[in-house]
């Protein structure tokens, strides 16, 4: 008979429960839940030049615990976090349970697990967890596993890419957009960055939908950030994933134009390009800026004939930061959005940028724009502040109404176009974290518009979780 001592079980136990997280429990990117205060101020504090050496035009921003490795400590560590959040617009609207787990595992593996139950799908954002029995539902925000050096990372899971110059003007693909799941190539070679992703995004009526993207920045790591990006959507009726749009360093127009896809024809995929740059002026001015193309006429003179034109996105946005009070981060921000009518539009509904029935992009879609002027206060600790201002224009064909609707034929229409809904809006946020595991939030948000006319809307939440640090 073997005798096994206890030492000789601990030892086998960690391996066990090891493989079990990676192989069962962790199969599914590591971001930052956009819920958590770590999210919201690392945002703000770039907007203050701060940690622009990490800046980029690849979101969302990710968090990276692996700098603390130890050299020699194999240890396989655990951050975990059990909590309970709620919103009240005078009655409790919302209850989500979640749990939120970090592990690391010497110095380039990392995994991370996002699931939410809620009590009431519609009140929190980005959840299209499926209704079950009471309204209760539950859903994976993000979640996967991967392998990051100081190069490269290679990540397989679930979770969503925002990428753009700026705060909140994200185009074509944003934080804001419901999760999917994708695998994803970044490489680091100093000044020069570039990222790739292939994801499935969902099943519509027989018809297989799928994204790519693909970009290239350049980073002083001071001051300036320049990207450039392509994003496609492709799609067919059981259409199995395709192998040309893996290549990293392909583009749409080579694998269409040349007929190298597994679905011939203009219809079967969508592409769009962007350009992007984030400029720190001066210490305390950050410009940043977008411009997008979905579809450009090259021969004006023909296409204009046929009524044809440009598809098009652009934000732009300006931060100042004031310093007029010393003991807190201020910062006075202006930004304009535009959304072409046919932008992230298709001959093929199917193709368009939508998932789920919401927009993968900027949250209104399409056929909009929208001004806003704000303020932003952070305390540096534990209490940040927003209050905005603006005036937003949206068209009759706006993706939002239906968005798996295609243009059969591209004609050039007034923007705006049709009817044009106007909505003048004041909103305000306040989120104060009382103790290190508890938050409270207030909302106040006030709607002038052409179609539903004056409303006020109050809201009240809170944030309580359990946090557990294990190391093994």
């Amino acid at each position: 008979m073997r005798i096994i001592s206890d030492h000789s079980l601990i030892i086998m136990a960690k391996k066990i429960l090891f493989i079990y997280l990676t192989l069962v429990v962790l199969v599914q990117s590591q971001e930052i839940p956009n819920e958590f205060f770590q999210f919201q101020s690392k945002k703000l504090l770039y907007d203050y030049g701060k940690n622009w050496q990490s800046i980029t035009t690849f979101g969302p921003i990710r968090l990276n615990k692996l700098v603390d490795y130890v050299p020699g400590d194999d240890s396989l560590k655990m951050d975990l976090r059990f909590g309970l959040t709620g919103n009240s617009t005078g009655k409790m609207d919302g209850m989500a349970f979640y749990c939120f787990g970090h592990l690391s595992f010497q110095n380039h593996f990392y995994a991370y697990l996002y699931p939410r139950i809620v009590s009431n799908v519609t009140s929190f954002s980005r959840y299209t967890g499926i209704e079950r029995y009471f309204g209760r539902t539950g859903e994976t925000d993000i979640a996967g596993i991967g392998y990051e050096s100081n190069w490269m990372i290679l990540q397989w899971g679930r979770g969503r890419q925002s990428w753009g110059a700026g705060n909140d003007i994200q185009l074509a693909i944003s934080e804001d957009s419901p999760a999917y799941d994708y695998g994803l190539l970044a490489l680091d070679f100093g000044n020069l960055r570039v990222r790739y992703f292939h994801g499935f995004l969902e099943e519509e009526n027989n018809y297989n939908r799928y994204i790519t993207g693909r970009g290239i920045e350049w980073s002083n790591k001071k001051s300036i950030v320049i990207g450039l990006s392509e994003f496609v959507i492709y799609s067919g009726i059981n259409r199995p994933l395709d192998i040309s749009y893996i290549n990293p360093i392909s583009t749409h127009l080579e694998i269409e134009m040349n007929q190298r896809q597994n679905v011939i024809g203009t219809k079967s995929g969508n592409g769009v390009w962007q350009a992007s740059m984030d400029w720190l002026l001066k210490p305390n001015l950050r410009l940043s800026g977008n411009i997008l193309f979905d579809e450009f006429t090259l021969d004006s003179d023909h296409m204009l004939e046929e009524g044809e034109g440009h598809s098009k996105a652009f934000s732009v946005r300006s931060v100042w930061s004031t310093g007029i009070l010393k003991s807190l981060y201020t910062s006075l921000f202006t930004e304009y959005i535009m959304v072409g009518t046919h932008t992230l539009r298709h001959q093929s509904g199917y193709n368009n940028f939508v998932q789920r029935g919401l927009p993968l992009g900027w949250q209104y879609g399409s056929d909009v724009d929208q001004y806003r002027i704000g303020l932003n206060i952070f305390n540096n600790t534990n209490q940040i502040t927003n209050i905005s201002f603006g005036s937003r224009r949206v068209g009759a064909e706006t993706i939002t109404i239906d968005p798996y609707a295609s243009y059969p034929f591209f004609q050039e229409v007034p923007f705006p176009s049709g009817i044009v809904t106007i909505t003048k809006f004041i909103k305000g946020d306040y989120e104060w974290w009382w103790k290190p595991n508890v938050a409270f939030m207030i909302g106040l948000e006030y709607l002038d518009s052409d179609k539903d006319g004056q409303t006020l809307s109050f809201s009240i939440g809170f944030d309580i979780y359990y946090p557990g640090f294990y190391k093994l």
